[in-house]
């Protein structure tokens, strides 16, 4: 299973090597690193004793160490309980759960913009109607309502040009749908593929581990985990993965920092 960590946070010693070691957990052929954890340490295949060996033993704190290795050997042992084919599957899925997060969000954005156009065609049409009176009582009056119609006529121009805009975003949410329906199907084929007690079983493990506070959590904030779980394992491990990243970095660069 592939886990890929941002490794441009870190200096470029301690990031090729925290880099190797996540990418490859569960799967090191061809690896510059085995993640073979006995203790605390981490063995290094490709010369001496460097980076997160080094890194591991330089942690601040007992419980930080304990941390890190636990991260390793957990993504490990669920790159081990997979074959190649399962990997492989779940590699794919966490790939289009990034690309259906990238579709939700664009339909978000596309709405917030479909909420503006619909506000704004609505004030305009309300300009229109009282301009359409006063031009009307101007005729009745018998006054000159020549600049009332010049900007009646603008005001027409922009409310076309707005619901040409509402019309494309339309189109645009409908398209972004359409495909959001599509990976999520996908999505759906390769979950089977792995097996759905497995993928779930990866989603809860991971979730324990990016954040083991949960357990503290509001009733409601449980119930719409729960929810995700059942509904979309792999988000769940996306979410589980970009947070152990998060930590992973985090530790090593303030560690790095302090013994600077």
């Amino acid at each position: 299973m592939a886990i890929e960590l941002n490794v441009d946070r870190l200096n470029a010693g301690s990031a090729s090597t925290l880099g190797d070691v996540a990418t490859g957990a569960g799967e090191v052929a061809g690896k510059a690193l085995t993640a073979l954890l006995g203790g605390d340490s981490v063995k290094v295949t490709s010369g001496a004793m460097t980076d997160l060996e080094a890194l591991v033993a330089k942690l601040k704190s007992d419980s930080e160490r304990v941390k890190f290795s636990l991260f390793l050997t957990s993504l490990a042992a669920i790159g081990q309980s997979l074959n190649e084919t399962q990997k492989r599957a779940l590699e794919q899925g966490l790939k289009l759960q990034e690309k259906l997060d990238e579709l939700n969000k664009q339909v978000e954005s596309l709405n917030g913009k479909m909420s503006q156009s619909l506000a704004e065609a609505a004030a305009l049409d309300a300009q229109i109607e009282a301009l359409e009176k006063q031009v009307e009582q101007a005729i009745k009056d018998g006054k000159e309502h020549n600049e009332l119609m010049a900007e009646l006529e603008r005001k027409r121009t922009e409310l076309d040009a707005k619901q040409r805009t509402i019309a494309e975003t339309a189109g645009q949410i409908q398209a972004a749908k359409n495909e959001i329906a599509s990976v999520r199907s996908q999505i759906s084929v390769l979950v089977k593929s792995i097996g759905e007690n497995a993928v779930k079983t990866i989603a809860v493990e991971l979730a324990k581990l990016s954040e083991p506070e949960q357990a503290e959590r509001p009733a409601e904030a449980k119930k719409a985990e729960e929810k995700e779980l059942e509904n979309d394992p792999l988000a769940v491990i996306r979410e589980s993965l970009d947070r152990i990243e998060r930590d992973i970095t985090e530790t090593i660069e303030e560690n790095r920092i302090a013994t600077v």
